[in-house]
């Protein structure tokens, strides 16, 4: 009995007062292995943390070149200054420091401090060199123009292709005047109409210039005999005989012919 008294009070029953007492005391006791966790969402921290909108890190300040500037405008290439009357001579600075006895570089920065040797320029040795135009003006650019940048904008917005169908619109509607004005319309005929034209050329030119009846065909022998038979009422061929005309017949005058007369029925 008295084990089993420890192990209610140890794991106290489901739904009673007391587990939802010991889950918030778990809860609030800041310790990370007594800390539960919702389905679906992180263990709680222990810590105590900024609200949940804060923001962690350094805030950097925003950098004065973005990616428009980098990508749209060229930094062009500034040359080193070139060596002037002002600036020293190192040569002849170190040797001047070796002979009066420095040793070290503290001792030669010392030395500089109180000595200043000038730099000479060269003389010209030789032919002058040639002056280029970057002598003259200090801006002036060497190499070949490259072409200017894309318009992004008209890309985008479709005006290259609405100015190509416009022009090829305005080039068909001159080309249409055109050939209405100077083209004739071809027909192309086919094999039987070229035909039926060929003919009716050849008949309206046989019946614009006639010619002489063509005498039908004989043998030779037969060209000189004349026809031994002649019929009465014959005249030239027998096809066409001479067709008589017939005297008219007399006209029967019509007589009276009597009505006949009623008779009467008698009744029985």
């Amino acid at each position: 009995q008295t084990g089993t008294a420890c192990l209610c009070a140890t794991f106290p029953l489901v739904g009673s007062a007391s587990s939802t007492m010991s889950e918030a005391y778990c809860n609030k006791s800041g310790n990370a292995v007594l800390v539960k966790d919702d389905i679906g969402k992180a263990k709680p921290s222990i810590y105590d943390l900024p609200p949940e909108g804060f923001a962690y890190g350094r805030s950097e300040p925003a950098d004065a070149e973005g990616a428009r500037e980098v990508t749209m405008f060229w930094a062009s290439h500034v040359p080193r200054p070139k060596p002037g009357p002002d600036c020293q001579d190192f040569r002849k600075l170190n040797r001047t420091a070796a002979k009066c006895g420095v040793r070290n570089a503290r001792d030669l920065a010392e030395f500089r401090k109180h000595t200043d040797i000038k730099l000479v320029p060269p003389g010209p040795m030789g032919v002058l060199p040639k002056v280029i135009p970057s002598d003259v003006i200090p801006s002036f650019a060497y190499g070949s123009k490259s072409r200017p940048s894309t318009p992004i904008t008209h890309v985008i917005g479709n005006q290259y292709a609405t100015e190509s169908e416009e022009a090829l619109a305005v080039h068909y509607r001159d080309l249409e005047e055109y050939q209405a004005k100077h083209e004739k319309r071809i027909v192309k005929l086919t094999k039987m109409s070229k035909d039926r034209i060929h003919d009716a050329r050849i008949r309206m030119k046989e019946w614009r210039n006639p010619s002489a009846p063509k005498e039908p065909f004989k043998l030779t022998k037969f060209k000189k005999v004349t026809s031994k038979l002649k019929l009465p009422g014959l005249h030239q061929s027998a096809s066409a005989p001479s067709l008589q005309r017939l005297p008219a017949e007399p006209q029967v005058p019509q007589e009276a012919v009597p009505e006949p007369e009623a008779k009467e029925v008698p009744e029985e």
